[in-house]
């Protein structure tokens, strides 16, 4: 070997010779254990690219968006293209961030200038190995989203070209999967025969090369991406997707830990610990805390529950008709479930289908309560209610099927086709990280404002009537005096969200819900998102939205703080207070807690004032049905348990998830044993439990065309098909599609003055 290719690699010509040292004087542990040591930064970053491209929910259903629109374009498309090329690229980056590092000499520790034995070993196929790990990750996060697709002539045939999808889904997750592991070979390979090859590693070439690419290119490339990221902070990360922005992250944060983990120290402590420790102290004490949510100080005047009542009530144009037939007005109250994108695109597609089929149900709409997801389902419904100028009018009648997409529908399609993850992905980590080493807070680099922008954008890009919508108060959607809620056909949006101060859910609306749960109701109490008189603050849409969905890590909890008039009278100088608020779904993700209270307090509302229209409330719930005991049996048998560790977590998700079933099922209880001349609750459920969807904010097209099975379709209801059968998950999932369907049949007779009162079927355990 030429006395060239002995030449150390360190990060400088002139860095200190190190100690030769005899790798026989060492035993296979040590010299394993100094090989492991000085590669453990990009091991790190490998060990997390691998957990983040295989295992969550989301992730999986990304692969399933890109395996999709390869499918459905006749060129490739630019977003699997660049997954795949993003993924091999951050594989040479680690592998030549860990060859510089595990052949670079430490002044006074035992090194040597050619390493043989294990150390030899673990320096040359340490990194070719790590190189891989995102590949690999990438392989098991494809081979997890396939389904397992049961055989086509097993289910019933409304799910056929469901499973269809799904088979070719399986094909192609085994294909991509196979593409993946051959690459990590090729790379496996293809780095072991350039360093043996082309640059050995003791070449000066070799370290001038690592140099120039590990400390000047890279960094280079990464802030300039950043940099024109800034500038387009929605529509650049829609294009290149979550998974390249994701791998620019973790080139970057590979790089952030070797310079700072192995190079850099102050008094011997590496600058890393040193930044560490800064970090946490900077979050303890609360000094980077940038979540607070955006609000202006405004006059708000925001009436009652029951003076907006009594005033909807009254302005309604199509009661006479009811009158003459002597039938009750029917009043919707829709519950909307939590569940990111899925659960906003199920409930939209719920309410605008029946608009569109029925131009009178808007304005029989008095509330939707929605948490998290079904929030932003229940404000693009009410939202188009304003901008497509849906009106409060005289009866019309309702058609009996619709084949396609109506108009309103096909505003759904458009707005909630978008990707809406890769925005809070760019958001949460590279602005949001970045302020994590900043003790002052900057409002701008809060990744909550970059899915709000992200709400806002898919909202303009789809309406030209009022393309602020999303951007202006919440208060604007009902307009001045509530005009447009109250008197109009805008639905009341009812947001509930969790204070984290005291654990309550509270709901966020342009009506005040204090009165909910009044001396003179029997029903329990809502508690409103302004409490103890706190004066309302407007709040972009958005905003309010991305509160009710605030899930957790995800998307941070958001705060305000507002003037505490009793303890500034006590100290005598201004005091101020804070709330914080998070996802709703903290105490019920089913939207029925407030749902069925206010049901209660509107039959309350009738007994003590008789003189009100007679009126029958409707509580429908929208949600993806979870059923506990029912899956429990269903499900493949476990040969083991959890564990000690994992049962408690297992134990707290599973409750979290039952709750909002539990609460569907005594709503439905406490109406039958109620006065069910008055009120009456129905249930509009798609069935989880066939093809589980990611929580998250992003929907592959086979996820939408599984939930478009659930939108409605009143003719083909089988009233003998309602029964609930454990035969297995499709046979269970036809059902809750044929329910949906007769709770449309049944909303239908209810919007037909003419037709006999509709009589919805009692909700059912399986049998």
């Amino acid at each position: 070997m030429s006395p060239e290719s002995k030449a150390p690699l360190g990060p400088a010509d002139d860095m200190p010779e190190p100690l030769l040292v005899s790798p026989e004087t060492l035993s296979w542990i040590e010299q394993f254990t100094l090989g492991m040591s000085a590669i453990k930064m990009p091991l790190i970053s490998g060990i997390i690219s691998l957990l983040v491209l295989s295992y969550p929910d989301q992730v999986q259903e990304v692969y399933r968006v890109l395996s999709q629109e390869r499918l459905s374009d006749k060129a490739p498309h630019q977003h699997w293209i660049l997954a795949l090329v993003s993924v091999v690229l951050l594989s040479l980056v680690l592998w030549q961030i860990g060859r510089q590092l595990a052949h670079i000499g430490r002044d006074g520790k035992l090194e040597t200038i050619e390493h043989t034995g294990i150390r030899g070993a673990v320096d040359a196929w340490g990194p070719r190995i790590i190189a891989t790990l995102p590949l690999i990750g990438a392989a098991i996060g494809i081979w997890l989203s396939r389904s397992y697709a049961q055989a086509v002539d097993q289910v019933p045939a409304r799910l056929l070209p469901i499973q269809q999808s799904l088979a070719q889904l399986d094909r192609d997750g085994l294909l991509g999967a196979g593409m993946c592991l051959l690459l990590a070979v090729l790379i496996l390979l293809g780095t072991a025969f350039i360093e043996n090859r082309l640059l050995p590693v003791y070449s000066r070439r070799s370290r001038r090369i690592s140099l120039i690419n590990t400390w000047m290119l890279f960094p280079l490339v990464i802030l300039g991406s950043a940099g024109f990221f800034v500038y387009h902070p929605v529509e650049l990360p829609q294009y290149f997707g979550s998974i390249p922005i994701f791998t620019m992250w973790m080139v970057s944060f590979t790089i952030m830990l070797a310079l700072f983990g192995r190079y850099y120290s102050v008094a011997g402590v590496p600058i890393l610990t040193i930044l560490l420790i800064v970090v946490a102290l900077i979050e303890l004490m609360g000094l980077a805390d940038n979540h607070k949510f955006r609000n202006q100080t405004a006059t708000i005047d925001r009436p009652k529950i029951e003076a907006a009542y009594r005033t909807w009530i009254a302005s309604r144009a199509d009661a006479a008709a009811y009158q003459a037939a002597g039938k009750p007005y029917p009043i919707y109250i829709v519950a909307a479930e939590g569940g990111g994108l899925y659960a906003a695109y199920q409930t939209a597609k719920f309410l605008t289908r029946m608009q569109d089929l029925c131009p009178n149900f808007a304005q029989h709409v008095f509330t939707i309560s929605s948490v998290s997801g079904g929030s932003l389902g229940a404000a693009i419904f009410a939202g188009l209610t304003k901008s497509e100028a849906v009106a409060n009018s005289p009866a019309k009648p309702c058609l009996s099927t619709l084949p396609a997409a109506g108009p309103l529908e096909q505003k759904v399609n458009d707005i909630l086709s978008k990707d809406l993850l890769s925005p809070l992905v760019w958001g949460g980590l590279f602005p949001d990280f970045i302020q994590r080493f900043v003790p002052w807070p900057f409002q701008a680099l809060d990744r909550a404002r970059y899915l709000e922008a992200a709400f806002e954008q898919a909202w303009r890009q789809a309406s030209s009537k009022a393309p602020d919508l999303f951007q202006n108060s919440m208060f604007d959607l009902c307009g001045k005096d509530l005009s447009a809620c109250s008197r109009g056909a805008t639905p009341i949006l009812a947001l509930n969200v969790t204070n984290v101060e005291t654990g309550m859910q509270v709901v966020l609306s342009p009506v005040d819900f204090s009165g909910v749960g009044a001396p003179w109701s029997n029903s329990p109490r809502i508690f409103d998102f302004f409490m103890f008189g706190i004066d309302p603050v407007a709040i972009p849409l958005s905003t309010a939205v991305g509160l009710s969905a605030r899930f957790p890590w995800i998307t941070p909890t958001g705060w305000y703080d507002f003037a505490d008039q009793n303890e500034s009278a006590a100290l005598g100088k201004p005091s101020k207070r804070r709330m914080t608020f998070a996802d709703g779904a903290y105490v019920d993700n089913s939207g029925v807690s407030t749902g069925s209270r206010l049901t209660l307090y509107l039959q309350d509302l009738f007994a003590k004032d008789p003189s009100l229209p007679k009126a029958e409330v409707k509580l429908i719930m929208i949600t993806a049905t979870w059923l506990p005991l029912e899956r429990f049996w269903m499900d493949a048998p476990k040969d083991q348990g959890t564990g000690d560790f994992i049962s408690p977590l297992a134990a707290a998700y599973a409750s979290w998830q039952s709750r909002g079933y539990l609460q569907q099922s005594d709503a439905s209880t406490d109406f039958r044993s109620t006065n069910t001349a008055r009120a009456s609750v129905a249930e509009a459920a798609f069935y989880y439990n066939y093809m589980p969807l990611p929580l998250g904010w992003q929907l592959s097209n086979l996820a939408r065309q599984y939930i478009d099975l659930f939108r409605g379709d009143p003719q083909t209801c089988d009233d003998k098909q309602l029964l609930r059968t454990m035969k297995d998950h499709a046979v269970m999932a036809d059902t809750y599609i044929n329910r949906t369907n007769c709770v449309f049949a049944g909303m239908l007779r209810d919007l037909t003055p003419a037709a006999p009162a509709a009589a919805y079927k009692p909700i059912t355990t399986a049998e």
